[in-house]
């Protein structure tokens, strides 16, 4: 052992004893209590997965960057980081793309696919308070998707975030065909639409104003952003969706239809309040019509995403549909010790 300490010493190896462990900001370890929690959270949550009959499979934190980038959304390419000596490898900033390529590889034919999945993600932020290795679990269902499939998504979400033991949910109900059919319309370049979501996102009136009249769009334009802004409220906000939806032509019924038969069947959920927002844009930005966001209370972020999104083009050129969710379990434990 002198003679191998020796050699440590002459070679510039670091005695481990000697330095300060310091764990990285932004990333987080489990030790003692907090190691056992998670590791029943996680049980907790296949069992949940198995009560819904969705297929547990596992994907790996590196992967191919076509394999991990493969849904349309600027967020997951911008989160997704590529490897330096592996130009065509990256780390995965969500799982959900690994799903769809499974559902890619064992596509049959008017046969759906029901895949539930958990693992390490990293996502960079600038933020000093947001986490970079969350947790993610989710589901994702593909083939035919009907208001009752949403309906069941639903409900396995919310059980797995009152595993956090909190007393109250809000579930924010959106529907990205009325913001995207209102953007679409604009007929603006790739960087100007950007622009426009962002202030969207912010709500942010008066920039919107400014930026209106910077662009030189019609004031009927605005007019309309703004009654789809006022768009935001309870349960009874739908017959004013119904009204907005008469008033500028937008082709919305069916939506219209599942956002009620959606909300009726999740109202009675213990603990919940249900809210409308047909502007809300926090998600992974790839969701293409229903979707939805679960806040819970000591978590200034959202706890849970989920929602309708295109996952790929078939050979025939029809569209693959699907719909899921993914919840940061650490976020449940951060609530849960709370």
């Amino acid at each position: 052992m002198y003679y191998l300490w020796v050699d440590y010493i002459l070679f510039g190896f670091v005695d481990m004893n000697s330095q300060k462990f310091l764990i990285p900001d932004g990333i987080e370890y489990y030790t003692g209590v907090e190691a056992i929690l998670f590791q029943n959270l996680k049980n907790s949550v296949l069992k949940i997965f198995n009560k819904y009959k969705y297929e547990f499979v596992v994907t790996p934190v590196i992967d191919s960057l076509n394999n991990l980038n493969n849904l349309n959304g600027d967020n997951l390419k911008n989160y997704t980081i590529s490897l330096s000596n592996r130009k065509e490898l990256g780390i995965r900033a969500d799982i959900t793309p690994q799903i769809s390529r499974l559902d890619y590889q064992s596509y049959k034919k008017d046969k759906s696919n029901k895949f539930s999945y958990m693992g390490d993600i990293y996502r960079e932020s600038e933020s000093s308070f947001d986490r970079n290795n969350p947790f993610q679990v989710g589901a994702e269902y593909f083939g035919n998707i009907s208001d009752d499939i949403d309906i069941s998504l639903l409900k396995m979400c919310y059980e797995i975030v009152t595993l956090s033991k909190t007393k109250r949910i809000i579930i924010e109900l959106s529907d990205s065909f009325f913001i995207n059919t209102y953007i679409k319309s604009l007929k603006l370049n790739d960087n100007e639409k950007k622009q426009l979501i962002d202030l969207i996102s912010l709500k942010s009136i008066d920039e919107i104003n400014q930026y209106y009249k910077t662009k030189k769009l019609s004031s009927r334009k605005l007019n309309e952003l703004n009654d789809l802004l006022k768009l935001d409220g309870t349960i009874n906000i739908i017959k004013k969706i119904q009204d907005f939806s008469k008033k500028y032509n937008y082709k919305s019924q069916s939506n219209i239809k599942s956002l009620r038969s959606i909300t009726n069947k999740i109202k009675n959920l213990k603990n919940i309040e249900i809210i409308i927002d047909l502007c809300s844009l926090n998600s992974m930005d790839y969701e293409t019509s229903f979707n939805y966001t679960f806040y819970v209370e000591k978590l200034r972020t959202p706890i849970a995403f989920g929602g309708r999104y295109e996952s790929y083009l078939l050979k025939d050129g029809t569209t693959r549909h699907a719909t899921g969710f993914s919840v940061d379990l650490k976020d449940v434990i951060t609530i849960y010790e709370k």
